[in-house]
């Protein structure tokens, strides 16, 4: 009798095998759902970062194109996922050959969004504007 008791203890999981496997399998689980929401946040944010400087690119293009002598300073709110955010540009004569005046067909454009900017360097050269 003690052998085909030992064996019917040697079968199958006791209840707490099965409490501990299931706790186990628990915290698996949720370690598996905070890593995928985190990515999922991070791929959201990336989204948006992407559709931002997409806007910062779009104005800096259109300030290429616009005709020198009608570059001016300015803003421009854009809506993103309902947010609002402010695109300023700069527009500033510079000095391109080192002796501290400003050229006059020669500016300098900066296109800020929050945290980044786009800056370039204009020139125009009879009346023809060139990106430096």
């Amino acid at each position: 009798m003690r052998r085909s008791s030992r064996r019917s203890r040697s079968k199958g999981f006791t209840l707490v095998e099965a409490l501990i496997s299931t706790v186990v399998l628990a915290l698996a689980a949720v370690t598996m759902v905070a890593l995928y929401s985190s990515g999922l946040q991070a791929l959201e944010a990336q989204g948006e970062r992407a559709v931002l400087d997409g806007y910062l690119r779009s104005r800096m293009e259109q300030l290429i194109s616009t005709k020198f002598g009608q570059l001016v300073n300015g803003s421009e709110t854009v809506t993103v996922d309902g947010a609002n955010d402010t695109i300023q540009w700069t527009v500033v004569n510079v000095d391109l050959n080192g002796d501290s005046i400003p050229e006059s067909d020669a500016k300098q454009i900066t296109v800020t969004l929050g945290e980044r900017s786009l800056t370039t360097i204009v020139v125009d050269s009879s009346g023809k504007v060139g990106k430096l």
